[in-house]
């Protein structure tokens, strides 16, 4: 709750991939899935506004990062250390962790799936087959309804820099073309699957509580099975 608060206080003057970016990074991906979804290379998805005017700013004024550390470096003898770019979702975790240092169970995991989707139409089929996901497009498909839960709850609330009905709009949209792409794959399954998604209790962890619906007391296994059996 500390971190999601703190992100509604940043994403008011972020543009529409950073709010996306910002959002998927909260949600847990397991780490072979998010190799796959990496956030796209400097020169293919250049800074935004939040981190233009904001983040870098304050990360380089905090002694966080160096200048140098915020743009790419060439060279085929670099290491990773010395080729490492911060993505946004990682400018975000340095900046909180700056102004909560006893925080110390923050997680986030740059990816760029949401946002690949929808550049690419919402059509899921072929984002996952142009991706190479199609052994892993159950996760990919629970992690687009997670994330549409996840939209729901930051609706509740408004960043101070952006009117309230340009923030709804923004995010009634997005969770629109994702139900869309979706319902594509399999209307009945993907509304049923929303369904057990809102038994949900930490949209972000993924855990499940026992529910009149049947779901079983597992952390994730009911809405993971469900997921992977659609694509059986």
């Amino acid at each position: 709750p500390l971190y999601g608060d703190f992100l509604v206080q940043q994403l008011g003057i972020a543009d529409p991939a950073e709010r996306i970016q910002a959002l998927e990074s909260v949600l847990d991906v397991p780490g072979s899935m998010a190799k796959l979804l990496r956030v796209p290379r400097y020169d293919d998805l250049p800074p935004g506004e939040l981190a233009k005017t904001r983040l870098d700013t304050e990360l380089i004024q905090r002694g966080l990062v160096t200048p140098q550390d915020l743009v790419p470096k060439q060279g085929r003898d670099l290491t990773w250390e010395e080729r490492w770019v911060p993505t946004l979702a990682e400018k975000l975790r340095l900046l909180f962790e700056s102004e909560f240092p006893g925080v110390g169970d923050v997680r986030v995991t740059p990816v760029w799936a949401a946002g690949d989707l929808l550049d690419l139409g919402g059509d899921f089929n072929q984002y996952v087959t142009s991706r190479g996901l199609m052994k892993q497009e159950g996760m990919v498909f629970r992690h687009f309804l997670r994330l549409i839960l996840l939209c729901g709850e930051f609706a509740q609330l408004c960043p101070p820099e952006t009117p309230a009905d340009e923030w709804r709009d923004f995010l009634d949209e997005m969770t629109a073309r994702l139900t869309e792409s979706c319902r594509a794959v399999d209307p009945e399954s993907t509304d049923k699957a929303i369904e057990a998604a809102r038994a949900v209790a930490d949209v972000v962890a993924g855990e499940l509580t026992a529910v009149d619906t049947g779901i079983p007391d597992e952390p994730q296994a009911a809405l993971d099975e469900f997921a992977d059996g659609l694509f059986k």
